[in-house]
């Protein structure tokens, strides 16, 4: 056999490379020809499908003349075609349903196109025949048409699937014919490369032979140099042998070092044991080559019981290990005993035996841990799963490594109490503190209860010291400075300074004395020169016991005395302004009952009546009005005002029922504001009639009238009498009228200046007054100025529920579109008058609205307008549409409550229909339809075709502009 030398295996080399590439020319040829064959065979199986889809579209025409036949002839025969044709189209689906994987394009004009023209077509012809049979026939017979619209769109679908088998059989072919010369390129071209890389490794076998002479001669002369040199090395190796032992050892007893370096590193710096535990049992594990260990630790109860318990474990199966024993045996328990260190052998079962069972054998050794009085305190159990026992030679470093150990532990636990100990203390600290604080709370609160009373309070024990005294009790009696002083002297003090307190401080010696069980009383005194009016009363506080004492409680009755005379005085002159009008009710209305007067004194004395009865009416109405404003359920109706015609409306009326003359200036064209119609007027009539009333030697009224920024103020001049400084405080106050002999013989009840506030204020604005006696008042009322709002190209929202609008509004920002937000129906009527553009493009409608006037009252006013009559109206409401209402083309109905987007499409469709110019027709011939529209002069920009309709876009014509 002859051996493989350099040269023969190049040899070798360069004909395995020729071979392979000889063999990857030939691959390259075979699969060029192979793809030929299969893009041949995608072309030849084009034609099946073609005549496929030729004998689809031949069935449907069978169906159709069928068909046909059978309407026209009425006999069953003319079906046979129609139910062949139906039976072929559904094999010829099928068939064509097998090539759908292999062309994906053709597939989806199938499904997409073909699939539903074909369903549309055969519930036509279904449809159709069921008519027929059922005597529908000039029905059936009109659907003619519709089949042919149908049969065209297929038509157009076959032509698709024709152009797309087409376009598949001459890319297929093409791409198979180049794929087929690009292979057979390949092929040659790897071929000669394969000559060139033989030509190149046979020159270089060559060149290797010769080399390989020359090397032979060489290694004849270097063999014996070799063996000289490999006995010198045999000892060599020798002698490393011996060192590396050597280092070894030294290694081991390095290492041996680090880990008790480590391990002492460890057994100091921490706060809690446990994570002393956590640190040092891994480091004393390391050291001494054991597998697990664990502490116990005894825990003695208050009543001297026993437990012991693992306070850390690691290396045991989890679940292995009791956390807590309450007796201990064996080992452990003579541990305990005894005090020196146990070795126990015992066997592994369970999970202690490893993933894979191999620990049979486990060495146990128990080693006692102790306090500083040599006591055991627990025990250090070490396991090893690997080694009979301690080793012999490390014994002395075994007992030094747990003697530190035990020591560094019992100096852990004792740092462990002693920070538990800390713990606790901080803890009661803590506890201390927020009794503390919340007894500071409990104080601070009962002082600032005490000190926001109304009342004043005092308090002092059974002796009568005085303990406490609040702000209020202070600024009567000043008893701050005297707390600790005996009440019954201050008490005599006080009455040297306000003898009306006499009574009070004898009342407080007898209760203090214990003559008295309980105190109430009633005084006067006099403060900064004005008469208050109190009640003191005084309580036993902590009744029979060391700690009694009396809680005194001043409280100032100055208000309640005033209100009861003003009450007094109410009634004072409702009983004249009632009597007064009624007496003169009664006394006509006798007269009238017993006497015969002529027709004209008749007519008098009923005039009289009528205006008594007003007047009594009036006085009423103002009392239930203060009513209704003080129990908060006064409701007012906003809506816009044009001030100006509104003020000389009512200074008109009261021309003729005065001799003063009312003279109205101006100095704004328009000045509107947002208010209730009614109220204003009373206010104005209020305003009005004073002025009248308190100027009796006059003989006009001035009312100005004037914008300033954003405020609009009305003034109401009079030149009478004037109102006095002292009584500034009480003008707007109930029953309030100036006591003066001048305003004696002027009715009144004082309550018109109250109403007349309580609407101003109601309406957000500010009244006020100024006065010189003799000279005349001038009452000034300031309210908003309301802008109308400009309603050109936006969307309008009748809306008086602002969270809502606010909603509606950022809803409809998706259609790109300005829109404004109005409160009340009369304000978009008076905008909608006012518009002079483009004016408003939607109205979105709720019925309940601010003002008298309801949601419907502006559609009906809308409806009127002569240019924005046909402006599109969402209804939006919660109610149900009346009996007689009908949706417009204009007009949608929405009702509450509905989603943003159902508004938002209902007012997108609303604007499209306004702005679009797209006519829809039914279903017909779109050549037809579109020659019948130009005939007429529309001329056609687009035309789209559903399923049952075609929708056509017009150019709009000039005749429309």
């Amino acid at each position: 056999m002859k051996t493989f030398t350099r040269s023969r295996i190049s040899m070798l080399y360069v004909i395995l490379i020729v071979l392979l590439l000889a063999f990857v020319s030939v691959s390259n040829y075979l699969a060029s020809r192979n793809m030929e064959r299969e893009n041949n065979a995608i072309v030849n199986q084009a034609l099946p499908i073609l005549t496929t889809a030729n004998s689809l579209l031949t069935s449907i025409i069978n169906q159709e003349t069928g068909l046909r036949g059978y309407l026209l002839g009425g006999s069953e025969q003319f079906l046979e075609p129609y139910t062949t044709g139906r039976a072929q189209v559904a094999s010829s689906l099928n068939m064509l349903s097998t090539y759908d994987k292999k062309f994906p394009t053709l597939q989806i004009i199938i499904d997409t196109q073909a699939i539903p023209a074909i369903t549309n077509l055969q519930k036509y012809y279904d449809t159709t025949l069921d008519l027929y049979r059922t005597g529908k026939i000039e029905e059936a017979k009109a659907r003619v048409t519709g089949g042919k619209t149908l049969m065209d769109r297929y038509r157009v679908v076959h032509t698709s699937i024709e152009n797309n088998i087409e376009q598949i059989t001459s890319t297929s072919y093409e791409a198979s014919q180049q794929a087929g010369k690009t292979s057979r390129l390949i092929t040659i071209v790897g071929f000669l490369i394969a000559l060139v890389a033989g030509a190149m490794s046979i020159f270089i076998s060559l060149r290797s032979y010769e080399a390989e002479k020359e090397l032979r001669k060489s290694e004849e002369n270097y063999r014996y140099m070799a063996e000289s040199l490999e006995s010198q090395n045999e000892e060599i190796i020798a002698q490393q042998e011996e060192q590396q032992v050597t280092l070894a050892k030294l290694s081991e007893r390095e290492r041996d070092l680090e880990l008790i370096s480590s391990y002492q590193e460890k057994l100091t710096g921490y706060v809690k044991l446990t994570d002393f535990l956590k640190h040092t049992l891994p480091a004393l594990l390391n050291s001494l080559a054991q597998d697990a260990a664990l502490v116990v630790l005894e825990d003695l109860t208050e009543h001297g019981v026993s437990s012991y318990n693992v306070i850390h474990s690691i290396g045991y199966p989890k679940g292995h290990i009791q956390a807590s024993r309450r007796e201990l045996f064996g080992p452990a328990r003579r541990v305990f005993e005894e005090g020196v260190s146990i070795t126990h052998t015992r066997d592994v079962t369970g999970s202690e035996q490893g993933v894979h069972n191999g620990m049979t054998r486990a060495i146990d050794h128990y080693i006692p841990l102790t306090d500083d009085k040599q006591g055991v305190i627990g025990f250090l159990l070490l396991t090893s799963y690997q080694c009979s026992s301690f080793q012999e030679d490390n014994q002395r470093l075994t007992k030094g490594l747990v003697r530190q150990f035990g020591l560094a532990f019992y100096a852990q636990v004792v740092n462990d109490e002693k920070l538990q100990q800390a713990e606790r203390l901080a803890l009661l600290n803590d506890q201390l503190t927020a009794e503390k604080l919340l007894l500071e709370g409990q104080h601070d609160l009962i002082q600032n209860i005490l000190e926001s009373a109304h009342e004043g309070m005092m308090m002092c024990d059974s002796e009568g010291k005085i303990l406490f005294s609040n702000h209020r009790m202070n600024q009567y009696f000043g008893l701050n400075d005297r707390i600790g002083e005996n009440l019954v002297s201050c008490s005599s003090e006080i009455v040297a300074e306000s003898p009306s307190f006499h009574g009070v401080a004898s009342s407080i010696e007898a209760l203090i004395d214990r003559s008295l069980s309980h105190l109430t009383q009633r005084f006067s005194f006099q403060q900064d020169e004005q008469l208050q009016h109190a009640e003191l009363y005084a309580t036993v506080v902590s009744e029979g016991t060391e700690q009694q004492g009396y809680l005194f409680v001043f409280r100032d009755r100055t208000e309640e005395e005033r209100v009861d005379e003003m009450k007094n005085e109410f009634i004072s002159i409702v009983s004249h302004e009632l009597r007064t009008p009624l007496a003169s009710v009664l006394g006509f209305v006798e007269i009238l009952l017993h006497r015969d007067l002529p027709q004209e004194k008749q007519k008098r004395y009923m005039e009289t009546i009528y205006n008594e009865a007003q007047r009594l009416s009036n006085l009423i109405n103002d009392f239930l009005d203060l009513q209704r404003m003080e129990s908060g359920r006064q409701s007012y109706n906003f809506a816009p005002i044009h001030l100006q015609a509104l003020v000389t409306e009512i200074a008109d009326q009261w021309q003729d029922k005065q001799l003063h003359q009312i003279v109205v200036h101006q100095t704004e064209p328009e000045l509107w504001v947002r208010a209730d119609m009614d109220r204003i007027r009373q206010v104005f009539d209020n305003l009005i009639s004073n002025a009248i009333k308190y100027s009796p030697g006059a003989d006009h009224i001035d009312i100005h009238l004037f914008a300033h920024e954003d405020k609009v103020s009305i003034a109401i001049q009079d030149y009478g009498l004037g109102i006095p400084p002292e009584a500034n405080e009480h003008m707007f106050s109930k029953f309030f009228r100036v006591d003066n002999s001048d305003r004696r013989q002027i009715g009144g009840t004082g309550l018109g200046l109250a109403i007349v506030k309580e609407i101003v204020e109601g309406h957000g604005g500010h009244i006020s007054y100024t006065s010189e006696m003799g000279q005349g008042t001038t009452f000034r009322i300031e309210f908003d100025l309301f802008e109308i709002s400009g309603l050109d190209g936006k969307i309008v929202i009748f809306e008086d529920d602002d969270n809502l609008a606010k909603l509606i509004q950022v809803a409809l920002h998706k259609l790109s579109l300005p829109s404004i937000q109005l409160r009340s129906a009369e304000e978009g009527m008076i905008a909608l008058r006012r518009c002079e553009g483009e004016g408003p493009i939607l109205f979105i409608v709720d019925i309940h609205l601010e003002g008298e006037k309801t949601g419907w009252d502006f559609i009906a006013d809308l409806y009127k307008h002569p240019v924005h009559a046909q402006t599109p109206v969402i209804v939006s409401t919660a109610l149900d549409p009346p009996h007689d209402y009908h949706e417009k083309q204009i007009e949608k109905y929405l009702k509450k409550p509905f989603t943003m987007e159902r508004l938002v499409q209902v007012a997108k469709r609303l604007l499209d229909n306004k702005s679009s110019l797209a006519y829809v027709f039914p279903v017909q011939d779109k050549e037809a339809l579109s020659t019948t529209l130009e005939r007429n002069g529309i001329n056609v920009l687009k035309m789209e075709e559903n399923q049952d309709m075609i929708e056509v876009d017009i150019i709009k014509p000039p005749s429309d502009k």
